[in-house]
């Protein structure tokens, strides 16, 4: 049995998330795993978020509530960081859930083999049905950057909330979130995958990812914003991996996606490489390609 005597930090970003708040913050609150501290960061919630927050506190000593005008994710997180007491930092999004093992768990392979960076499987739940986002069989660790990189599956899936970071490697690195932008899970996971003395993958226990098609992202699909903090973080990664060799599957290292459409219809898509640029024909038939050397 895996001694309490490490305190986990958990820091949940709130903002209007009444429906899920409940069953998120219980399922943290019955962790076998006990010696933790929630930090609930209300991010300018209108709805009855900061109420359910300050409920929880009221009764469970662990629960401590942070508010802040309306700034996003990512400084709600920040705010996290620099309130978290623990020698361990998880993030949970306020509208998901964790096994009862989960956080156990992964703190007992962080120990276990002196991991700076312990990741778990993925679930993700939706109204018709549930399928594994990342799924991993075995405890395995993980020390070339390379390697680091593909078991985490990262860019393609750079999410911050299925893994547990030690502390002292967070603040060593001065690793925080880029605030006012939207994938900023991109560039912290990256750079915490990659800068980690090691990464262990952890079986037999997942973080249930709810997809809630009216989340701010989900229902921002044609926000310019959302289109240039896209192309933003898609650069950063590009540059990171040529400036460390790191190599990724080709559709993971597109710096620009373009979509010319006649009265609705698709006619061309055209990704953008590095070097090169594919025009595709009705989106899926490849008619011409640009290759530049400069």
């Amino acid at each position: 049995m895996l001694e309490e005597d490490k305190k986990l930090s958990i820091i949940v970003p709130v903002y209007n998330a009444e429906p899920f708040l409940d069953k998120c913050i219980t399922s943290l609150l019955e962790q076998t795993y006990s010696n933790l501290e929630i930090l609930l960061v209300n991010d300018g919630s209108q709805d009855n978020s900061l109420h359910i927050c300050n409920e929880f506190a009221q009764k469970d000593d662990r629960v401590r509530v942070f508010t802040q005008e309306n700034s996003g994710q990512s400084k709600a997180r920040n705010v996290g960081l620099d309130k978290a007491t623990g020698d361990y930092i998880a993030f949970v999004d306020s509208d998901d859930w964790v096994e009862v093992d989960y956080f156990g768990k992964l703190l007992a392979a962080s120990i276990k083999y002196d991991a700076d960076v312990a990741c778990a499987s993925i679930l993700r739940v939706h109204n018709h049905g549930q399928k594994f986002r990342i799924k991993y069989t075995k405890e395995e660790v993980y020390t070339l950057a390379q390697e680091k990189i593909d078991v985490a599956r990262v860019p393609d899936m750079c999410y911050v909330w299925n893994k547990v970071y030690r502390r002292e490697f967070l603040d060593k690195i001065s690793l925080r979130f880029i605030e006012g932008m939207f994938f900023e899970d991109v560039d912290f996971v990256t750079r915490a995958v990659y800068f980690s003395n090691k990464l262990v993958t952890v079986p037999n226990t997942c973080y249930h990812y709810w997809t809630n098609y009216n989340s701010t992202v989900k229902t921002m699909r044609k926000s310019d914003k959302k289109r240039k903090d896209s192309l933003i973080s898609k650069d950063k990664v590009l540059k990171f991996f040529r400036a460390h060799n790191l190599t990724s599957r080709p559709r993971n290292l597109i710096r620009r996606k373009d979509c010319v459409k006649f009265f609705g219809f698709t006619i061309f898509k055209i990704y953008e490489w590095d070097t090169r640029k594919v025009y595709y024909l009705f989106g899926v038939i490849p008619i011409m390609e640009k290759i530049s050397y400069a």
